[in-house]
């Protein structure tokens, strides 16, 4: 099967449209026994997460909901005083809001940070570390670290028997909505509800989906790491899948977008992160879509200015779109989560008329 060659970093935007881009091969395999794909071509070292990695989503008053929820979530089952430790900590937003609730005792790691606060240490945890928490937070990390299973196993060794919470994007969700600009080659793995619970051989505290069901989450203990999971893993249980066979209604959903578009209309995207960046990217790998796109929108200041990889749109803040949109004109949102947030700010400015589509 032919690779695709993606950008590595679609998350982190170029600081000038002639910027080297890296791209990196994406051959998908599925484990039939976990229900689990993976990047079969990934290569660690084509990534890079470093301060300029922008992967906050704090701007959005409906992800802000969302960690709030998070941390209710665990402030309900851990007692006031608890160390929590989270792992890939990223511009801090999630350990801030537990730091200022007061609940917890706050520590966290990520070579990506960029603040001062003194509980967050700008490096990687490695297995010579040792550290006392009473739940370990792992949010949106283990699906960039190939051999999730042995990953977990280093961070046992960091934590001894302590409970961790786990959370990633929702395989299942992906592939039930077609959302094939999902999958990113910062993501080397794709979890199943299935695959997540083996982890753990299915011994876990608690398991739910949220965030509309995108994302999913599991409390478990790492003592109770499965040996089942790699035995599975590494076993002859894989079988190469196509992309397009994965995703058959790609081309039709780019189809439908630029035929509403229509050949002299304007569709821009709200939101430069991953999703938005990976669907105009196919759309420019086809030849659709992408000459009727003037820009991209987000509300991160941080990446306004900058540009997607790939389609090579620059990206703007809300107020240039609400100043440039005309009737007639497409604004497609990245993130279904969002839609009511964006569409109240439409109507508070009487944009009522930009017709709204989710991707």
């Amino acid at each position: 099967m032919t690779a695709l060659h993606l950008p590595t970093t679609p998350n982190n935007p170029l600081l000038n449209p002639q910027d080297d881009q890296s791209t990196g091969a994406m051959q998908l395999r599925r484990n039939h026994v976990l229900n689990f794909v993976e990047n079969a071509r990934f290569d660690p070292d084509a990534t890079y997460y470093d301060t300029s990695y922008e992967n906050s989503q704090a701007h959005s008053s409906q992800f802000l909901s969302h960690m709030k929820q998070v941390l209710g979530a665990l402030t309900q089952r851990y007692p006031a005083g608890s160390t929590l430790v989270e792992v890939g900590c990223g511009k801090g937003d999630f350990l801030t809001l537990a730091h200022q609730a007061g609940h917890f005792t706050c520590q966290g790691y990520d070579t990506t940070y960029t603040g001062d606060a003194a509980y967050i240490e700008q490096r990687y945890l490695g297995s010579n570390d040792r550290v006392p928490a009473d739940i370990v937070v792992l949010r949106h990390v283990l699906e960039h670290i190939p051999q999730p299973h042995r990953f977990l196993a280093m961070l046992h060794q960091v934590f001894g028997d302590t409970d961790i919470y786990i959370e990633v994007p929702n395989l299942d969700w992906i592939l039930q909505n077609n959302t094939f600009f999902d999958i990113t080659y910062e993501h080397v793995n794709y979890f199943s509800q299935q695959a997540l619970a083996a982890l753990f051989g299915g011994k876990v505290h608690d398991a739910q989906l949220c965030f509309g069901a995108q994302y999913q989450y599991i409390i478990a203990n790492l003592g109770d790491l499965a040996n089942g999971f790699d035995t599975a893993y590494t076993g002859d249980n894989w079988q190469d899948i196509g992309f397009d066979d994965l995703f058959p209604a790609l081309e039709r959903q780019i189809d439908q977008l630029e035929a509403l578009t229509g050949p002299k209309g304007h569709c821009f995207f709200w939101g430069a992160a991953t999703k938005g960046c990976m669907f105009l990217w196919h759309a420019n790998r086809l030849g659709r879509l992408v000459g009727n796109v003037p820009y991209a929108v987000d509300i991160n200041p941080s990446k306004q200015g900058r540009w997607l990889p790939g389609s090579i749109k620059p990206i703007h803040g809300p107020d240039k779109f609400y100043s440039d949109a005309r009737p007639g004109d497409i604004l497609a949102i990245s993130n279904p989560a969002y839609r009511d947030e964006i569409v109240a700010q439409l109507v508070s400015r009487n944009l009522d008329f930009v017709e709204v589509r989710c991707l």
